[in-house]
């Protein structure tokens, strides 16, 4: 990273220091509120993978940051999913919403495993 330019440096930086809800909401903004089905997600992460896994790791550990300490607010999880993610869940609840975050970790950690 120090052979990087400053700018470059200066926003890795930046992207490194954003809050694990904001990079799970941005995730749930960009790769999910479009997707028709999560193997489109996964179709999407896996090619994200080819190029660099850097942004994939700094999310899963958002993804596990948030899972391990969840917002306090009561429907904060199933408003981000709802919300961000524009995914309709059967079950509209915090645990529903936890379980497929979860799985979007999952997913995570099985593309990142597949990149080496």
């Amino acid at each position: 990273m120090s052979e990087l330019p400053e700018p470059l440096r200066a926003r890795m930086r930046e992207q490194n220091s954003a809050p694990a809800i904001d990079v799970v909401r941005d995730f749930l903004g960009f790769k999910v509120a479009d997707a028709e089905s999560l193997d489109e997600i996964r179709a999407d992460l896996r090619q994200t993978a080819q190029v660099s896994t850097r942004k994939l790791r700094r999310e899963l550990a958002a993804f596990e940051a948030v899972l391990a300490d969840p917002p306090p607010a009561p429907g904060a999880l199933a408003r981000m999913v709802a919300w961000e993610g524009n995914w309709v869940l059967d079950d509209p609840s915090d645990e529903a919403a936890a379980r497929f975050l979860g799985d979007l970790a999952q997913m995570l950690r099985e593309v990142l495993a597949e990149a080496g």
